[in-house]
This record gives C-alpha cells, sequence and structure tokens, in this order.
C-alpha cells in the first residue's frame, strides 16, 4: 500500500506533533503506549 502525501501538510504536521497538548500527550504516550493495535 502505497501512502499518498501532501507535502504541504507535512510542516502544520510536524508542528502539531511537537505543540501537543497535555491531554494530547496523556493519550499518545500514556494510553496508546499499551494499547495492542498499533498506528502508524
Amino acid at each position: 500500500m502505497q501512502r499518498k502525501n501532501n507535502k504541504q501538510l507535512i510542516p502544520l504536521a510536524k508542528y502539531l506533533r511537537r505543540e501537543m497538548t497535555k491531554e494530547e500527550r496523556h493519550l499518545w504516550y500514556d494510553f496508546l503506549h499499551s494499547y495492542p493495535v498499533r498506528f502508524s
């Protein structure tokens, strides 16, 4: 399966990952860390 990347959205995605709220950080790093299904 080939990914479809929009090169214009990459800087926005990087910014949003860098500037996560406390709640987002809790979801991604605490809760989903032990979740059996993996996301990419």
